[in-house]
């Protein structure tokens, strides 16, 4: 279900969606590299959303398929951390570059990949904190891609990524939960656990995972967990939000009526009643 589809959906529609288990974003980054290994992931029925690296041996050709497959493509941008840059592979955005050379290699990057449908940060916990970089960012997102959205992989509780997609009106979403950051079974299903509850508590979920033998094989056999969760595109998760939000309006809009109705009837019975009295 795409954005423009939901965003037409009456307010009893809209209700109905109550009666559903929460719906879950899982995205499965690092694409690119391991053709084998980013094929089984890709080949995951329930998935919608994958993120590929820019400049990588075998990510134009896989975000081909993916689009071909009425999947959801993400450019998965390498963004200066922390520590440990060697990782971050070609194209990267880095807090030293000027403005002008941030730029080009953003849209470099961004025409590297076809069919685009968002972007998320590869590492970035340096830069992601930088909120002048991050205005850099947005700013240009709005001007060459306006409407793309930014999903914050949130590699660092410090992220200036939020505010500066506000202030550029750039579309935002921001990860729930890493499910492999430790790659045993045991602590797989144990952040999978952790997605679902936080779904089933906020309404929604954004998660992160990667093509490991070890995530793929775990995801394999868990999903798609039917009765607890849908596995839907972020772009069925936003509008789902601005359904629940609308929802929301229409249950205040109601309370509200109700109580000016009885404040109303209250009034008109203090003003019948002495005359009920003559």
């Amino acid at each position: 279900m795409g954005i423009a589809w939901l965003a037409a959906l009456t307010l009893s529609a809209c209700l109905e969606l109550r009666g559903l288990p929460p719906p879950v974003a899982l995205i499965i980054d690092d694409l690119g590299y391991q053709p084998r290994h980013d094929h089984d992931a890709a080949a995951l029925a329930p998935l919608e959303t994958f993120a590929v690296l820019p400049f990588t041996p075998f990510g134009r050709e896989l975000a081909e398929q993916l689009h071909a497959a009425g999947k959801e493509v993400l450019l998965h941008l390498p963004m200066e951390a922390l520590a440990r840059n060697e990782l971050l592979g070609p194209g990267a955005l880095r807090e030293a570059m000027d403005r002008p050379t941030f730029v080009a290699a953003l849209e470099a990057a961004l025409g590297a990949m076809p069919h685009l449908d968002g972007i998320n940060n590869h590492m970035g916990s340096l830069l992601t904190g930088d909120a002048e970089r991050m205005n850099w960012l947005m700013s240009a997102l709005a001007t060459s891609r306006p409407g793309l959205l930014f999903v914050d992989s949130r590699t660092t509780p410090h992220s200036a990524a939020r505010q500066a997609a506000r202030s550029a009106a750039v579309p935002y979403l921001a990860r729930d939960v890493f499910l492999d950051n430790r790659r045993t079974p045991a602590a797989i299903n144990a952040r999978l656990e952790d997605l679902v509850r936080h779904a089933e508590l906020r309404g929604d979920a954004i998660g992160i995972a990667h093509p490991h033998p070890e995530t793929i094989a775990v995801l394999r056999t868990r999903l798609p967990m039917p009765g607890r969760i849908r596995i839907v595109s972020l772009a069925s998760l936003r509008a789902e939000r601005a359904c629940r939000a609308r929802v929301a309006a229409w249950q205040g809009a109601s309370v509200a009526a109700a109580a000016q109705r009885e404040q109303g009837g209250d009034e008109a019975e203090a003003t019948e009643q002495p005359h009920a009295e003559r």
